[in-house]
């Protein structure tokens, strides 16, 4: 019997810490979805552990806590799993306050199949509780269902929180017959609103967005890089040397412009990036946005150079809303281009890549090829891809690169 105990604990602890390092992945620059799949795998033997094992196994959970966002995680994913109304409604209170716990609690959601979620997500929908409306919000947007009148709701009632994942949803569901509605928050006091407002009016096509999203891509937050990535999309290439020009005077800029220039993918900054392949504070950054325009994997070529002390990783993005924050910790999974060999492989191949145009990972936009970079693409040129593909066909969903990995496959089977 005590075997069995720690078995049962074994299964919550580590469920609990793979999602965590799952969650991470998923953000990271050198993981593609094949990898996201294997996580999941880990993750789910884990949790089919606990939910063999029925009470024992919610009682194994409820004893870690729940004092961090794995085990919110597992714990209202097995509640919801196991019919358990009651333990629901306790972790729906106990996270009230836990803003960390949000983002754990709409993954759980995510995780589980519609079937499981009938009643759920229309309790949450229809609750009094902001928080509660909140996490249906979440659930439906993570499902890419339409709220309907939830969503309504949501964009008119106080909370500022609920008011931004409403506003988020919009862009995410490719709701372009709301897209006055969210112009119609550009100005509003609240930073989240504000920004959510400004990414899904863009996004869905809205150009009064523009200003709004490049003072986000110049000031220090946790919405400074997903402002970067959008925003360098929804100008003309003329426009976007410009503003790549504007960002590399600021006194920190020059890493956004490196990344914008990459997110742009006009092989007209080839040359310029590799210039900073000998800058130690961005040569790892110029060269994701080398491979994000070409296509290249360094690391694949053996171009990189083998740092002599592998980085620390201890430190990792803590961004609530599980977007990518402006925090530079995460460039330390980028591989280092070589100079030499880079200047080399340049020579050889340059000759594909004429400037004036717009690429993703070396080939011109197109349905086809970022359905390739969806499938094939390490995690942030996967979401680069999604929103490209968003912005050639307004109306339709965002891809969600960070769903269950056989969720998304399936989903690019279709295409």
């Amino acid at each position: 019997m005590k075997l069995l105990e720690d078995v049962i604990e074994e299964h919550a602890e580590e469920a609990a810490f793979l999602w965590q390092q799952r969650d991470m992945a998923v953000r990271a620059p050198d993981f593609d979805l094949d990898d996201v799949m294997e996580w999941d795998e880990r993750v789910e033997a884990h949790l089919d552990g606990l939910l063999i094992a029925g009470e024992t196994g919610w009682q194994t959970t409820a004893a870690l806590g729940f004092d961090d966002p794995g085990e919110f995680f597992i714990g209202l994913w097995l509640a919801i799993a196991l019919g358990k109304k009651d333990c629901v409604d306790a972790l729906l209170l106990a996270s009230e306050d836990n803003s960390e716990a949000h983002r754990a609690m709409i993954s759980a959601l995510g995780w589980l199949t519609p079937d499981k979620l009938q009643g759920v997500v229309k309790a949450l929908l229809s609750s009094d509780s902001p928080h509660r409306h909140y996490l249906g919000i979440g659930a439906c947007a993570v499902h890419r269902v339409n709220p309907g009148k939830a969503l309504d709701l949501a964009l008119k009632r106080e909370s500022p929180a609920l008011r931004a994942r409403g506003l988020k949803a919009i862009g995410e569901l490719g709701l372009i017959e709301r897209i006055t509605e969210a112009e119609s928050d550009l100005d509003h006091p609240d930073s989240e609103c504000r920004f959510w407002a400004s990414w899904s009016a863009g996004l869905l096509g809205s150009d009064k967005a523009i200003n709004n999203l490049k003072s986000f891509a110049i000031t220090d937050g946790s919405r400074r890089r997903a402002a970067v990535e959008l925003v360098i999309k929804l100008m003309p290439l003329e426009a976007a040397h410009s503003w790549i020009r504007e960002l590399a005077a600021q006194p920190d800029g020059l890493r956004w412009a490196l990344m914008s220039a990459g997110y742009l993918g006009d092989p007209f900054y080839l040359e310029p990036v590799m210039k900073q392949f000998t800058n130690d504070k961005v040569a790892q950054v110029a060269g994701e946005a080398f491979e994000n325009i070409t296509g290249l994997s360094i690391y694949e070529q053996s171009l990189e150079i083998i740092p002599e002390t592998v980085p620390n990783d201890e430190e990792e993005n803590d961004d609530q809303d599980g977007d990518d924050s402006d925090q530079s910790n995460d460039d330390a999974a980028l591989v280092i281009p070589d100079p030499e060999k880079m200047a080399f492989w340049y020579t050889s191949n340059h000759q594909q890549f004429p400037a004036g145009q717009r690429l993703n990972c070396g080939k011109p936009i197109s349905r086809h090829h970022l359905a390739h970079v969806l499938r094939s693409g390490k995690q942030r040129q996967r979401r680069s891809a999604a929103i490209d593909l968003a912005i050639i066909n307004r109306g339709a969903p965002l891809f969600e690169t960070r769903a269950k990995g056989q969720v998304q496959l399936e989903s690019l089977e279709k295409r």
